[in-house]
């Protein structure tokens, strides 16, 4: 296996885990989906983490860890669960993702994912320095990934390369410059020294590149929301506690930049979705968001991910802690 220290390597043993990524049909293109035999499951998923090194150091000791579980479902159906685990340092983050299909869907598609993101953040954004994402289903897989310098992508690898399609509108360089990853961007730094929890924190808009498509999500304010405790049956049952408290919902807008087909119904549909919601949680011991649950208007119905555990192991990073609220450990 070869291993590039300090960025993401220009090849990666193993095979592809899980679904290859889709344009715009899912929640905010937030990748997911996939699985295989235990045994090639487990050594794929090692070869993977090897391979990206740095992306999954160990934690710093002033580093806030967040440890997050979510229920994903379509149309009032479950149709799989997500695992979400980020380091916040004085400056720097790690996010890493897997997520898992159950029931009918897991039986057709045997989807699963895992995604790695890793960078620096300043008063009110984040700059990525790698990500990378493996996915699949069925017999089809794919795994994307870039290093970045900047906030610009320097190095890039789709496997296997997309088929060309005149129809699609090309992704220039420019399309690359000054963006964010699909994973990074949710991670939501609030700049001042006052809540984090606040109207302003949905002031942004997005930039994101997922290694085949660059498109914007725009936030804006809605309302307030407040967290409570998980009752139902997908509730965590090793979980002691979750956080309870304030959460700013951000209502979002997608915009299709580049690498899309301006023909196609999913990309229409997903310009015109008014039903797209982010609602945020803070990070105790920092001045950072991140998502308690997603909400996004599909063709096949509401797809919802929601928190099922949200515990914040808390480092005292930052200059002010966000408000509202506690994560309990598990």
């Amino acid at each position: 296996m070869d291993r590039i220290s300090g960025t993401l390597p220009s090849k990666i043993s193993g095979r592809p885990i899980l679904a290859p990524h889709r344009q715009s049909k899912s929640t905010m293109q937030f990748a997911f989906p996939a699985a295989r035999p235990r045994h090639r499951r487990v050594a794929a998923t090692l070869a993977f983490m090897a391979a990206l090194g740095p992306a999954f150091a160990l934690p710093a000791a002033a580093e806030t860890r967040v440890r997050a579980r979510y229920a994903v479902s379509v149309a009032g159906f479950d149709i799989g669960t997500a695992t979400m685990q980020t380091g916040i340092g004085t400056s720097t983050y790690d996010i890493n993702l897997s997520v898992r299909m159950s029931g009918l869907v897991k039986f057709i598609t045997g989807g699963k994912a895992a995604a790695t993101s890793r960078g620096s953040y300043g008063e009110a954004r984040v700059v990525p320095a790698a990500y990378a994402i493996n996915t699949r289903a069925k017999d089809k897989g794919q795994v994307i990934r870039f290093a970045l310098a900047g906030g610009s992508v320097r190095q890039l690898s789709v496997e296997p390369p997309p088929k060309p399609n005149s129809n699609v509108i090309p992704v220039t360089e420019a399309d690359k410059r000054n963006i964010v990853d699909p994973l990074s961007a949710v991670m939501m730094p609030v700049s001042g020294g006052g809540d984090p929890l606040s109207e302003k924190a949905c002031d942004r808009t997005l930039p994101v590149f997922d290694g085949r498509q660059r498109y914007d999500v725009a936030l804006r304010y809605d309302r307030m929301e407040t967290a409570k405790p998980d009752t139902s049956e997908n509730a965590d049952p090793n979980a002691k506690g979750n956080y309870e408290g304030k959460l700013v919902v951000c209502r979002a807008s997608y915009k299709a930049i580049a690498g899309h087909r301006p023909d196609k119904d999913n990309v229409k549909f997903m310009e015109n979705n008014k039903e797209m919601e982010v609602w945020m949680a803070p990070v105790a011991g920092t001045r950072a968001l991140m998502p308690w649950k997603i909400s996004v208007r599909t063709q096949y119905g509401l797809a919802v991910i929601t928190a099922t555990s949200f515990v914040v192991d808390e480092g005292k990073v930052g200059q002010g802690k966000a408000g509202g609220g506690k994560g309990v450990d598990l």
